[in-house]
């Protein structure tokens, strides 16, 4: 993890890029990521439970050697993408990079926690707990998906679906604790 200078040093560049905004109207947007996040990872599972079950692949008209794994990893990055947005609209910003995005949920998340005075603790400590390993997951995941969706020539496997489908899960039950207050 990088240190809490360069950090900032990285959100200040993209600030001044425009790929990160920073407005307090954007705190109102915490609650629809959330609930959008749920909503992707809804689907990310139903693709799942497509792919594995033969009564689905029955009711949809399907063969019975469909599957999607691919788009099940690509799904569950993105339901922990949208609830990273949440985690961001709740410090008042706005994302147009998944760089900037992890830059910001490091800083804010991991190092910030650390830096807190005691006013925000009582505030915040539910809200700053996210930890490195999360983090991390998010980065996996976002691999995975570039993976899935990009290399044609590349197995995707049921195990990378499962496990994206796991850290989807575990990220973003862990944004919604952090947030809840």
């Amino acid at each position: 993890m990088a240190g809490i200078d360069f950090l900032q040093k990285k959100i200040g560049g993209y600030l001044l890029k425009e790929q990160l905004l920073k407005k307090e109207e954007y705190t109102q947007m915490e609650k629809p990521f959330l609930r959008k996040a749920r909503k992707n990872f809804t689907i990310a599972n139903l693709m799942f439970k497509i792919s594995e079950q033969d009564k689905f692949k029955k009711a949809l008209a399907l063969s019975q050697n469909f599957e999607t794994y691919e788009w099940v990893i690509v799904v569950s990055y993105y339901s922990m993408y949208v609830s990273a947005l949440a985690a961001l609209a709740k410090q008042g910003f706005k994302s147009k990079s998944h760089a900037a995005t992890i830059v910001v949920l490091e800083h804010y998340y991991v190092h910030q926690q650390k830096n807190l005075k005691e006013k925000h603790i009582q505030q915040l400590t539910k809200a700053y707990t996210l930890s490195e390993e999360l983090i991390n997951k998010l980065i996996q995941t976002k691999t995975k998906r570039e993976t899935a969706q990009y290399d044609a020539t590349s197995s995707i496997s049921r195990e990378n679906a499962v496990s994206a489908l796991k850290d989807a899960e575990e990220f973003i039950t862990k944004i919604e604790e952090t947030l809840v207050q």
